[in-house]
């Protein structure tokens, strides 16, 4: 079983991903290639590994780190001056975490979308099947 399905060099040449920094690379392509390995039983290696795969690995780890980036921005966001009348003076807020809140997937809906985005990239490789070989 392979750790790591992409390298950082596939995923802003090749793939031409932006979204996630360098430094975040690493752990967020290790949690996205165990849901890829997960998802095809094991069967990935260094003699099937495919653009297909490495392309569905940078799609799972930018979906990873869009929603811990999401997590963190509600831990850290407050309110925000949503209108300001000068007249008696008045002062409306919005919180922004909330709105980001909705943003945010479930466990279960994160992995909903997870194994979606596996099935729609790997369903015809035969890697998903689930029967015996």
């Amino acid at each position: 079983m392979l750790t790591e399905l992409v390298n950082y060099n596939y995923y802003i040449g090749e793939y031409e991903g932006s979204s996630i920094p360098e430094s975040s690379f690493k752990k967020v392509v290790i949690e996205a290639s165990k849901k890829v390995n997960y998802y095809t039983k094991d069967r990935i290696n260094t003699d099937n590994i495919t653009d297909k795969i490495k392309n569905t690995t940078c799609e799972i780890a930018e979906l990873l780190f869009e929603q811990a980036g999401l997590k963190e921005k509600i831990k850290n966001d407050s309110k925000e001056i949503a209108s300001e009348t000068l007249g008696p003076r008045s002062i409306s807020y919005i919180n922004k975490s909330s709105q980001q809140s909705n943003l945010i997937m479930s466990e279960e809906e994160l992995e909903k979308e997870i194994y979606k985005i596996c099935y729609q990239s790997l369903v015809h490789t035969g890697l998903m099947y689930r029967g015996q070989r």
